[in-house]
């Protein structure tokens, strides 16, 4: 299960945020994570629940925010949300280049 490790690293870099600007505590963790990551979002929820417990992110929220597989064809230029995976552009049949749905980052880390 790689999102208790992925957890494990949120909570990590929000630690990192809160000792640096010397926050006590940590109110909101906000995510971008694309349809693409892999990323099973309740396992990392429950995960980042546990791992959380009597640290200064005993309280904070995830805020996540999915973002879309979006494409562009090579050959007509044609860009468009991905739908079931099938690469190859529905217009003209051409190759698709993945523009967004491969995100994993953390935007923010509300700390007080």
């Amino acid at each position: 299960m790689h999102e208790a490790t992925l957890a494990e690293n949120i909570l990590n870099i929000a630690l990192d945020a809160a000792e640096k600007n010397h926050a006590e505590k940590i109110s909101k963790i906000g995510l971008t994570l694309g349809e693409m990551a892999g990323v099973e979002v309740e396992a990392l929820t429950l995960s980042f629940d546990v791992l959380k417990k009597n640290t200064p992110a005993d309280a904070a929220e995830l805020l996540i925010k999915r973002v879309p597989i979006k494409a562009t064809c090579n050959k007509c230029g044609k860009t468009f949300q991905l739908e079931h995976y099938n690469f190859f552009c529905p217009q003209c049949d051409g190759i698709l280049i993945l523009r967004s749905g491969r995100e994993l980052l953390v935007d923010f880390v509300d700390c007080e």
